[in-house]
């Protein structure tokens, strides 16, 4: 008899629960991804007359890149194309200039030489003008003038004719010159494009290859658009934490929150954190989800760069409130009456109902006050 009272005075042990003296903490618990705080994306350079642009080689992925290191280079063969297409107008356009020059230096010369000729001409009339001669005819006097009149006018004639040449010539160079340099531009900025087609970093960090909206990474010979970033360089050193709360918890998150961060690689460690961007606008989680959510920046206190990569996952637990040094005891050992809560304790008299007030439930703990103190034991 008194082993089958031990044994159920056991059983009845085992449904009872002791009064704890604890500190809870409430908590929003969310996910998130690690991300860099400075990042510069490589994408394909705006060139002329390029929408589609074919990767010809990638820095290998997670590799540390150094600053002005080839991250990514494109296909060029349409612009050398290109380039030797303007380089043969550029040959053409510089034979025209040559050729042209040769031949106004040429038709200046002539001009040059007519003019010295109406020049003599007109030396040689003026002084037959200005003879005095009374055994001369009133003809040959007459002559002599109109001779000088004609001499006159083709030396005008002339110097007008290799001014005007000059003119001509001086805009006919210039336009001729002007498209010499219009495509030596061409062929000039063609080069830098071949080269702007080797796209280089502009900081030291690491190769993240950026998925596009069907989350393909790229590779090698495939085709990417203008604008589309390609690779994403990220400084390690300078981690954070984007995480996304759900709309039902946002009232609960705010400004310089401690945050527990757990890493899917890691989770035997806990990292700390600290709230300190808030988003300002709600969106869908994704395309697939359409649940509410905002974006939370955190800050993380200790980076570990053994571990920690940007793009990795992580799950947190934001740290809403602190409840220290208060009575608990699991929520299954609350009751509720009509008049309130209470808690149920064996005695020889039999079972007695203590009144409790439940301050909060976190985690399947009641924070509770009332007649009660710690160590108390409480039935199930």
């Amino acid at each position: 008899m008194f082993s089958c009272l031990f044994a159920l005075l056991g059983c009845e042990k085992a449904n009872v629960v002791a009064i704890k003296t604890e500190s809870l903490k409430q908590v929003v618990l969310a996910s998130g991804e690690l991300e860099s705080k400075q990042t510069q994306y490589i994408a394909p350079p705006a060139i002329s007359r390029m929408w589609q642009y074919q990767i010809k080689s990638l820095a290998p992925e997670n590799s540390k890149i150094e600053q002005g290191q080839v991250v990514v280079s494109f296909d060029d063969k349409q612009v050398v194309e290109r380039l030797v297409e303007e380089n043969g107008k550029l040959t053409q356009a510089k034979k025209e200039l040559e050729n042209k020059v040769l031949k106004e230096q040429e038709k200046e010369q002539e001009l040059i030489l007519t003019l010295a000729e109406k020049q003599m001409d007109f030396d040689k009339a003026q002084r037959r003008a200005n003879i005095i001669d009374n055994s001369q005819s009133d003809n040959d006097r007459k002559k002599s003038q109109i001779d000088f009149t004609i001499a006159k006018a083709e030396l005008v004639l002339a110097k007008r004719k290799l001014a005007f040449h000059k003119k001509n010539s001086a805009s006919n160079l210039n336009r001729l010159k002007a498209k010499v340099s219009r495509i030596s531009g061409e062929v000039a900025l063609l080069k830098s494009d071949i080269e702007r087609l080797k796209v280089k970093s502009p900081i030291n960090g690491l190769a993240i290859y950026r998925a596009n909206w069907q989350g393909e990474k790229p590779a090698v010979g495939e085709n990417i658009q203008f604008g589309q970033p390609v690779v994403e360089i990220a400084v390690i050193e300078a981690m954070q934490l984007r995480a996304q709360i759900t709309e039902p918890d946002s009232g609960k998150v705010a400004l310089g929150q401690v945050v527990d961060i757990y890493l899917d690689t890691a989770k035997d460690k806990v990292y700390k954190g600290e709230v300190v961007e808030l988003g300002r606008v709600f969106r869908d989680k994704s395309y697939q989800d359409r649940s509410r959510v905002f974006d939370v920046i955190i800050d993380i206190n200790d980076i570990d760069l053994e571990v920690m990569k940007p793009g990795m996952s992580a799950r947190i637990e934001v740290i809403s409130s602190v409840f220290e040094n208060h009575l608990t005891l699991p929520v299954q050992a609350i009751q509720k009456s009509e008049s309130g809560y209470y808690v149920v304790k064996d005695s020889f008299l039999g079972e007695k109902q203590i009144p409790v007030s439940v301050m909060r439930v976190i985690s399947g703990r009641a924070l509770v006050s009332g007649d009660i103190s710690e160590g108390l034991e409480v039935n199930l």
